[in-house]
């Protein structure tokens, strides 16, 4: 027995027997990979596919060392240093190919990813085995130090093949089992028991045995089949009754369901009724509709069970648990799936729809010229377990050309009940904003009042100080006219006057001192007063106040997101075409209405700041994802006027802590001011940086833009808030309202500062120096 098998060993592993070894190989290869192919183009499997792609990559392998041997069969090249490398190299890789072909027959990245992996440590480790053997060839390899890492690493990709094969048990396993089984048998004889000579016999003889069951390979996926019912035979029949060949339903209730549709314009039972139809037509156990909505969402809008004769509700599709259906119907291209445990897209389907066997899956794409893919049609087998053949695909696909129109008159008809209901909802709350309105403008009158009462009040002050004045006029008058007489009374005293007149006088002086006395106190009482009034400030804004502008501003922005939401929809031409005046004329109504929005946005903003009711909280903060979102912002601006914007911020920044959206409005409120003011072809710097300051961090940002500059007796007014009916335009200053306000109030707030600095004829830098934490001094 012993010289029986060392005589086999011998004709495998040299000539003439070595060459009709890699004859029959790749003979067994080509004739797996011919059926393999038949099966491809019967079935347009997506595994019979990846059957062909396997297959090939083995049978180049061994035609390559078919081709090898050959040549150093003819002496082209060296036998002893080229052949025993390639040979382990080709036996491994073709190990490989093997357990990829039968343990994933679907695709699967991470399986794919490890398998071109471990092709390129086999490339790797023949590549040194190559260099190594040449340099220093020994009397035998298989005796070699190669020979015991070669099979060693063999060893050690049949048995992780073994294990993922018993783990994953995809059809067919069993064979892919025995053949693995095979190949760890023969690599382990080779290394416990090494031949004399340059190739492993035991690998060989394992190969011989194992080869031919990988012609099973295409045999695992059952191809479809007719589904027949038998003639009854009539009493004129002699002959033996036959079969006839019945896919496809005449029972009238499907004609009923199919006519039913015409009359239909709810989406809802289209959806039904088309399930229903194609279900009944088709014989199929369960029949989707699935929907590709316009941001691309796939869900599936309704069934129909054809063996419980009951709708099923739809459900939404995740696409990355059938990522093969969903790509199909994404690209409009039709799908066969045969029933297999190793399927994740039959999978997911079964965890959606609650199915713990899909059975077989067909789908065919709904498309449209005009709006391209609408959606599927799905149909799975699960009770029946019939396989579905490319005449029923071609059944499907003509039947789903039919229901196009009527699709799309339904997703019309549903947009138009979207759009109803929503008009009848904006409908209740313009009523419902208008009986606020009308309440808020109620509660402004009394409020009106209040100040009408007030300002009552302060004319009639007024005209106590006018009085008062007039009052003080006369004092003065009196007062002259006592001078006078007190210059008579002098000189009648000098003169010699009676004494009687002299002691009258000095009645009259004494009362009318009093009395002009007391006028003086009236009239400083009056300009303490009046300096009052002068020095009262204006009301502070209320509470009461504050909510009032926030909901108001809630309620604007409520409305112009549905201005913008339809503007967009029409901009779409959703609804219809648009001439280009009139898509000119929307897009001026959407910027109008993006401008009411930032309005609204710095009106909220300054109530907060002049009430206090600013909060600033620190946290740790992306600063390029500011800065990014900033321009983001103004980047329409920009690129209407062709701007370049220069960035000079630091490449690490260390993590710092602060209020995110005061930072971000800060860099909006500096970058618009900048745009604005820069001309056509222009160009902004944009500067950040960190500096230290008193042992206190701070950021500081500089934006510098080539506006003109701005005058030097305009400088103060640029902070200030300023309306365009009230001051006049500051020539190099983009801002024209309370941006720059704004920007100054936030970095105050936080205990920072702003400033300018201009250049005449140049432009001018904004700087904002902030303070903030380092995310390492917050810990602490």
């Amino acid at each position: 027995m012993s010289l029986f098998f060392n005589k086999i060993f011998t004709l495998l592993i040299t000539s003439p027997g070595n060459l009709i070894y890699h004859v029959l190989l790749v003979f067994l290869i080509a004739g797996t990979l011919q059926g393999a192919i038949h099966l491809l183009r019967s079935s347009q499997f997506p595994q019979a596919r990846r059957t062909v792609f396997g297959l090939g990559i083995l049978l180049g392998l061994q035609a390559v060392l078919f081709i090898v041997s050959g040549l150093a069969l003819q002496g082209l090249l060296d036998p002893k240093t080229v052949l025993p490398p390639l040979d382990r190299a080709v036996t491994l890789l073709a190990l490989v190919w093997i357990i990829w072909l039968w343990a994933f027959p679907e695709p699967m990245r991470l399986a794919d990813s490890a398998t071109v992996l471990l092709n390129l440590l086999v490339l790797t480790l023949f590549g040194l085995t190559l260099a190594f053997w040449a340099q220093n060839p020994g009397t035998s390899f298989n005796g070699s130090t190669f020979e015991m890492i070669w099979q060693g690493f063999s060893l050690a990709v049949a048995l992780l093949g073994i294990l993922g094969l018993a783990m994953r048990r995809p059809n067919g396993w069993g064979n892919g089992l025995a053949m693995l089984l095979l190949a760890f048998i023969g690599h382990l004889l080779s290394l416990i028991w090494p031949m004399d000579g340059d190739f492993p016999g035991f690998v060989r003889l394992t190969q011989l045995a194992l080869f031919p069951i990988l012609l099973t390979i295409v045999q695992r996926f059952p191809t479809s089949t007719s589904v027949r019912t038998p003639f009854v035979k009539t009493d004129n029949s002699a002959e033996e009754p036959t079969l006839e060949r019945r896919r496809y339903s005449t029972d009238p209730k499907t004609l009923h369901a199919l006519m039913s549709l015409a009359a239909e314009d709810n989406a809802d039972k289209i959806g039904r009724a088309m399930t229903r139809g194609i279900a009944q037509a088709m014989l199929a156990d369960l029949c989707f509709l699935l929907i590709l909505a316009e941001d691309k969402s796939r869900s599936i809008a309704c069934g129909y069970d054809l063996i419980r004769e009951e709708n099923l509700d739809g459900t939404a599709v995740n696409k990355d648990a059938i990522p093969m259906l969903a790509n199909a119907i994404q690209r409009g291209r039709p799908l066969r799936l045969p029933a297999s445990s190793t399927s994740s897209d039959l999978k997911g389907l079964g965890q959606m729809l609650g199915l713990t066997n899909p059975g077989h899956l067909l789908s065919v794409p709904i498309t449209s010229r005009e709006r391209g893919p609408l959606g599927g049609i799905l149909i799975l087998s699960s009770y029946s377990n019939r396989i579905w053949s490319a005449e029923d695909q071609a059944y499907l696909s003509n039947i789903s050309t039919l229901f196009i129109p009527i699709l799309e008159r339904g997703q019309r008809a549903s947009l138009l009940e979207t759009e109803r209901d929503q008009a009848h909802q904006d409908a209740q709350s313009a009523q419902e904003q208008a009986a606020d309105e009308k309440k808020k403008y109620e509660e402004a009158a009394k409020e009106l009042e209040k100040v009408n009462e007030k300002i009552s009040q302060s004319q009639m002050q007024a005209e106590n100080t006018a009085a008062l004045l007039v009052m003080q006029e006369e004092s003065q008058k009196t007062i002259e006219s006592l001078k006078t007489q007190i210059e008579q009374i002098h000189q009648t005293g000098e003169v010699g006057g009676s004494p009687g007149d002299s002691a009258q006088l000095e009645r009259e002086l004494r009362q009318t001192l009093e009395e002009m006395a007391r006028m003086q106190n009236a009239q400083a009482d009056s300009n303490v007063k009046i300096l009052e009034l002068e020095q009262r400030p204006t009301s502070p804004i209320t509470s009461e106040q504050v909510e009032v502008i926030a909901s108001i501003s809630q309620e604007l922005r409520q409305q112009m997101s549905s201005i913008v939401g339809y503007t967009d929809q029409l901009l779409g031409e959703s609804v219809g075409f648009l001439g280009a005046m009139q898509r000119k004329f929307i897009e001026r109504i959407k910027t109008s209405t993006e401008r009411i929005g930032v309005l609204v946005d710095d009106l909220i903003q300054i109530t907060n700041l002049e009430t206090g009711k600013m909060e600033f909280k620190a946290e740790s903060i992306d600063l390029n994802l500011i800065i990014d979102n900033a321009m983001t912002y103004t980047g329409t601006q920009i690129r209407e006027k062709n701007i370049t914007l220069r960035l000079d911020i630091p490449e690490a920044a260390p993590g710092v802590q602060t209020d995110q959206d005061a930072l971000q409005q800060i860099f909006i409120h500096l970058l618009q001011n900048a745009t604005a003011a820069t001309q056509s072809e222009g160009i902004i710097t944009l500067r950040v940086q960190m500096q230290i300051e008193s042992n206190k961090h701070f950021i500081s940002i500089q934006v510098t833009d080539t506006g003109g500059g701005i005058a030097s007796d305009d400088i103060p007014r640029v902070f200030t808030r300023r309306y365009q009916a009230e001051h006049s335009l500051i020539q190099g200053l983009g801002d024209t309202g309370v941006g720059l306000s704004i920007a100054k109030a936030l970095a105050e707030a936080q205990g920072g500062r702003i400033w300018v600095e201009t250049e005449a004829g140049s432009g001018s830098t904004f700087s904002v120096l902030l303070p903030v934490l380092l995310e390492a001094e917050e810990e602490k």
